[in-house]
């Protein structure tokens, strides 16, 4: 726990560095545009420079700190599960196959470090960035920020669906791997018994069924997981396109300054990544449950 915590600190500049480069946008327009003070310009620039490279240390060392942390349970979840296995009886294993115990030393031990890296990634970065990003928005313009937020009812709607059909496809692929496994397994393990009485043909309608079914589910995961991504860049296009009218009209006719409209432009763009991958942690979640 104290890897995670410092890896969510760690992510925590990160974000904290991304608010900061939008907020920054304000001055630098304003100082070069509005006041025509070109020290100014050079010290934020300087200063943006050093918030650039605090992010990249910050984001290397949450990405190292991560991936030791998936090792390290990756390995002891493994050497958990064989003790368990030379712990049961005869009648254990006479009722499962030892495919499930070899999927399950696989695939299974990674899927724990695959659900915390995902949690721990869309909390620590993205949820962190948008939080910032939202704040920088709402400082610059209350009003204009109202507009990010009309994407997400629709966005709920469709993220319920998808997630129901993603968990039925995910079983499915899981079972149909299973079988893969068992199949190539029992071919191994009796390829005697397979050449004496030529059974070579049989065993290889079976595998080549059992990897089309496979095949056929995970091309129904393609499809519904990659759905979502139309209909993100259409709402966030949605809201873009408000956003600037109602920004040009602010500058224009209401007297806001340029570097504020530059400013909350930044951060809308810069907040538009973070947005997306929220949203997928559930389906991700899912896939990989």
């Amino acid at each position: 726990w104290r890897r995670y915590a410092l890896a969510f600190a760690l992510m925590g500049i990160g974000a904290l560095c991304t608010a900061l480069t939008a907020y920054l946008m304000r001055d630098v327009v304003n100082e070069a545009y509005v006041a025509r003070n070109f020290a100014g310009v050079l010290q934020v620039s300087v200063f943006a420079f050093f918030v650039f490279a605090l992010r990249g240390l910050s984001t290397y060392g949450h990405a190292v700190l991560l991936l030791r942390i998936g090792n390290s349970i990756v390995a002891e979840n493994q050497r958990r599960l064989f003790t368990r296995l030379l712990e049961q009886n005869i009648g254990f294993f006479a009722d499962h196959h030892s495919s499930e115990f070899i999927a399950r030393l696989t695939t299974g031990a990674q899927a724990a470090t695959q659900v915390l890296n995902l949690l721990i990634t869309a909390v620590g970065r993205d949820l962190f960035t948008l939080i910032g990003l939202l704040a920088v928005m709402v400082i610059q313009d209350p009003i204009m920020s109202l507009v990010v937020f009309v994407i997400a009812p629709p966005l709920a709607l469709v993220i319920r669906k998808l997630t129901r059909r993603i968990r039925t496809v995910a079983f499915n692929q899981w079972t149909g791997n299973t079988r893969v496994i068992e199949t190539l397994q029992e071919a191994l393990q009796g390829m005697r018994i397979v050449k004496s009485f030529t059974l070579e043909n049989a065993m290889r309608k079976r595998f080549h069924g059992h990897v089309a079914d496979v095949e056929r589910e995970s091309n129904k995961m393609a499809r519904v997981s990659q759905r979502i991504h139309p209909l993100m860049e259409a709402l966030g296009g949605l809201a873009a396109m408000l956003v600037m009218i109602y920004a040009g009209y602010s500058t224009v006719y209401g007297g806001a300054t340029p570097g504020e409209f530059m400013s909350f432009m930044t951060a809308l763009i810069l907040a538009y990544e973070p947005a997306k991958r929220l949203p997928r942690l559930t389906l991700d979640l899912n896939a990989t449950l």
